[in-house]
């Protein structure tokens, strides 16, 4: 026998083998399986849902209502079944599943939803509607003695603890945006695995240390038992900084504007029937994320958070005139603000926007559910507006009263407001170009903190004529605080002019600064 023919036959022998192989695993990764899953099919029920959606989220209280059985009740009636991913607010990881389409919804705060889009290189998502807003939830604490105000902060030795990559680390960047605090270290930040971390911190802390932490509730509370401490600075007294929002995928809401409505029309409604009784389903939220309040400790987390209504929405997105906004923020506005402490802080280089704030969110579901009449407390968008007994109310900037001059001797400063050196004429009070662009941009900030009231501080020259020196001194406050009231749209009521009570040497005798104050407890 020749040697080719045992080669031949071995030849054969392989490709049958390995045709048996392949044949072998097509059986059991496709064959099999779609056997079963026929089988499977012809032995179960029909699913009582038809749609499908994912959204990413985490154990924030803020989100309850998305974790309430009123919202997957809701969502059910119309047959879509809500699968809530936990992702323990890992925002990196949530828009990537957001890109990727595995979540069609994702809930982000604002700053977090520029910072992971930046870090992708993409925005893949747009925003459709605001879910809540800090207003006192988080805080700046500290002890007293060592850190009477923001102010304390201006020291190399200062540090801010807190938990990064959350709405405490961006509080600590709106401070260190607004406030000069050109001594305070660029390594400020001390690190901390969440809030009961800070606050085990804190009650640790040498009382003495220029330390501020920053938490959240019900750890605020917590933290404020101690009589020696005092709180710095907290979300209430602030607007349009701390925002949380819903997002869906562009593609997807392309693709399913219809169900986009849908899922957002079954959270106001959940929304709207636990308006009055927040929190109760805040405690049960926090049985459901694995944890344990009191009813004191809901009462302040329910306090601490401004959930948004549908009114309050159409007048984020632009969609009411400005007179019924009630000095509520466009998005717009708020987005452009939050940016900017984001660059200031160098927690991104430049504005990944370019300045185009509207392309992160999409007002036109929103604006159908307006047309439609859309009221969360009626199963039909179409209603009587004589029928309705309980309408949604725009809850709005409330106004600072009016001081006497005796008040405003009273008030007690806060910080001073970080601005570029304000330029004036060699010996005369007029304002130089620069300057009013940058006065302009501090009345921008300042509508951000409605709580304050603002000392304008002209300073004199030590050299010279002091007379001739503190008039000139009151003047340059007086030219810059009409400009501020005029241009920039502050109300005269929130502002004065004064002449600092020390004198000093050189150019900064002839400086302007920005305190911001607060009336005394």
């Amino acid at each position: 026998m020749s040697e080719a023919k045992p080669k031949k036959i071995l030849g054969l022998i392989l490709t049958w083998l390995i045709v048996a192989l392949v044949l072998a695993v097509a059986y059991k990764y496709f064959v099999k399986p779609s056997q079963e899953d026929k089988i499977e099919e012809l032995t179960s029920a029909q699913s009582q849902y038809e749609d499908e959606v994912t959204i990413n989220l985490d154990a924030f209280s803020g989100y309850c209502v998305l974790r309430s059985e009123e919202f997957k009740d809701e969502l059910k009636k119309q047959k879509i079944r809500v699968n809530l991913n936990d992702d323990n607010a890992n925002y990196l990881e949530r828009m990537k599943q957001l890109q990727s389409g595995k979540c069609q919804f994702a809930v982000f705060t604002v700053d977090s939803d520029i910072l992971s889009s930046v870090a992708i290189d993409e925005f893949p998502g747009t925003i459709i509607f605001i879910i809540d807003e800090s207003k006192g939830a988080d805080a700046v604490v500290a002890y007293k003695n060592a850190m009477p105000n923001l102010n304390s902060l201006d020291d190399p030795a200062a540090r801010i603890i807190l938990t990064p990559n959350s709405p405490s680390e961006f509080m600590a960047r709106i401070i260190r945006a607004n406030f000069s605090l050109s001594e305070l270290p660029a390594k400020y930040i001390v690190e901390a695995d969440g809030s009961g971390a800070v606050l085990e911190m804190f009650q640790k802390a040498q009382k003495a240390e220029k330390r501020a932490y920053i938490m959240w509730e019900p750890d605020v509370s917590r933290a404020m038992e101690n009589p020696e401490a005092h709180i710095l600075l907290d979300s209430s007294k602030i607007k349009g900084y701390i925002v949380d929002v819903m997002i869906v995928q562009r593609r997807y809401l392309l693709d399913n504007p219809e169900m986009v409505r849908k899922i957002m029309e079954a959270y106001f409604r959940a929304a709207w029937v636990y308006k009055d009784d927040m929190e109760s389903i805040v405690i049960e939220d926090a049985k459901k994320t694995g944890g344990k309040i009191t009813d004191e400790q809901a009462k302040k987390i329910v306090e601490g958070i401004q959930w948004k209504n549908t009114v309050e929405n159409y007048a984020h997105f632009g969609l009411l005139d400005t007179e019924k906004m009630e000095g509520l923020d466009n998005l717009e506005d708020m987005i452009e603000r939050i940016t900017d402490v984001l660059v200031q802080t160098d927690a991104i280089k430049t504005d990944p926007l370019v300045g185009k704030y509207n392309t992160l969110f999409f007002p036109g579901i929103l604006s159908d559910m307006q047309k439609d009449r859309f009221h969360p407390g009626r199963r039909m968008n179409i209603i009587d507006e004589s029928n309705i007994s309980d309408t949604e109310q725009v809850r709005g900037v409330k106004e600072l009263p009016k001081l006497n001059d005796k008040d405003w001797d009273k008030l007690v400063p806060v910080g001073q407001m970080r601005i570029n050196e304000i330029s004036f004429g060699r010996g005369k009070a007029t304002i130089g170009i620069q300057s009013k662009r940058d006065l302009k941009k501090l009345a921008k900030q300042l509508k951000a903190w409605p709580d304050y009231y603002l000392v304008v501080v002209g300073r004199a020259r030590k050299e010279g004529d002091l007379d001739l020196n503190r008039k000139l001194a009151q003047q340059r406050a007086e030219i810059v605080t009409e400009f501020l009231i005029k241009e920039g749209g502050i109300k005269p009521h929130r502002i004065k002019a004064k002449v600092a009570k020390i004198f000093n040497r050189g150019g900064e005798g002839q400086s302007v600064s920005f305190v911001v104050s607060e009336s005394p407890y």
